[in-house]
């Protein structure tokens, strides 16, 4: 149903009954006296009767307009009463003012109710064509246009008021609309915010996770490869070598705790001369573990953020160590190629594999890959069977 908002409604009620009961009533009361004089009692006294039923139908229809059917009774009715009162002072001073007060009310009721809608025109030309037609009767055509003029002047000020409320009335419920939604979108966007700091809390336990993985776990992991091997040399009283380990040990070492405090600090940056970083991986994890690595480096022109390039070389940390601590292979083949904005990372093995279907809590180096994959925009894929592991890593950002 297409009525106003219930604050118009609530402002039409008593208020605007009140007002034109006084009016009507005021009316009825000196129409009733002046008839008195030049009809018989019965039509006074009907006159009256109606005067007070067109009056009360208008307290009923505020208890009965949100009910359509009751529309279908009212306004004829109303409009049949209107008629009839005017047509019964005809021979009274007051015809005119009693059907300019009746059409007035009407139409400023219709504008209460209906604010400005199409509803509220159509049944204020009604009025207004049923005023000039009976005003045409009351008056003749010669005075008719007088007749109109004044009513337009006295009965345009309350139209042009009713009209000028109902809009600061819309203003103020669309205002009121707009507040409502103001605060359920800040309640909204309070909710958001807590999620978004939820998220960027786990996000950041994610990261340091994974940079403690990457540095520390993965440092520490090599650290003991080399002193393992260290062990084994000095029990075969091979000391040169178990030196040149320990050396390479030492600087190892040394790195992981760079890149450790570079971590803590979040300053890490991509290698100034990153096919060199990437030959000194391979050549720790040869020495480290005596494991053949056929390396494959090409590197042009490469165009990639320095947090892509981190996140691929981690993920090679990650593959070359689990490699020495589970593979069990003895032979072992990597392929970095980076073309523009494009980098392909493959590390294969021929060790014993695992099933890759298979997760367990103790798999963060794989949980970590597949993140460090996602957050690069990139593919990660891991083949593993009984003839070895392939992985490949691939950025393509072109």
């Amino acid at each position: 149903m297409e009525t106003s908002s219930n604050s118009q409604d609530q402002f039409v009620g008593f208020p605007f009954y009140i007002f034109i009961s006084l009016l009507l009533g005021t009316l009825a009361v000196f129409a009733t006296l002046a008839l008195l004089e030049s009809s018989p009692l019965f039509t006074a006294v009907l006159y009256a009767v109606l005067f007070a039923v067109h009056i009360g139908m208008y307290w009923f229809n505020l208890k009965q307009v949100q009910n359509t059917k009751w529309w279908f009774f009212y306004y004829p009715a109303q409009t049949i009463l209107i008629i009839v009162l005017v047509a019964l002072s005809y021979n009274t001073n007051f015809g005119t003012t009693i059907l300019g007060s009746l059409g007035i009310c009407m139409i400023g009721e219709s504008l209460g109710y209906w604010g400005n809608t199409k509803r509220s025109l159509f049944l204020g030309l009604f009025y207004f064509a049923l005023i000039v037609v009976l005003l045409y009767f009351l008056v003749g055509s010669s005075q008719l246009w007088i007749a109109i003029t004044n009513l337009l002047i006295n009965g345009g000020f309350i139209v042009l008021f009713m009209v000028v409320l109902n809009q600061q009335l819309a203003e103020r419920q669309r205002a009121v609309e707009l507040a409502e939604t103001l605060e359920s979108a800040n309640a909204k966007l309070a909710a958001y915010a807590a999620k978004i700091e939820s998220l960027t809390l786990q996000n950041e336990r994610q990261r340091m996770a994974r940079e403690l993985h990457d540095t520390l776990a993965q440092g520490v992991a090599g650290l003991v490869l080399q002193l393992e091997a260290v062990k084994a040399h000095l029990g075969a009283n091979r000391s040169e070598r178990a030196s040149a380990i320990i050396e390479q040990a030492l600087t190892r070492a040394r790195s992981t705790l760079a890149e450790s405090r570079a971590a803590i600090d979040d300053l890490r940056a991509a290698p100034v001369n990153l096919s060199e970083s990437i030959r000194e991986r391979v050549e720790r994890f040869k020495q480290a573990t005596g494991i053949p690595c056929e390396a494959e480096i090409s590197v042009n022109e490469n165009q990639l953020p320095a947090e892509t390039i981190n996140h691929a070389l981690n993920i090679l940390d990650e593959l070359l160590t689990n490699i020495a601590r589970h593979a069990q292979a003895t032979q072992t083949y990597m392929k970095w190629n980076i073309q523009n904005k494009n980098l392909e990372l493959e590390v294969r093995d021929n060790g014993k594999g695992f099933n890759v279907k298979q997760e367990s809590k103790g798999h963060y180096g794989l949980i970590g890959m597949h993140e460090r994959a996602r957050l690069t925009g990139g593919m990660l894929s891991v083949e593993s069977g009984a003839g070895g592991t392939c992985v490949q890593f691939i950025v393509g950002m072109s």
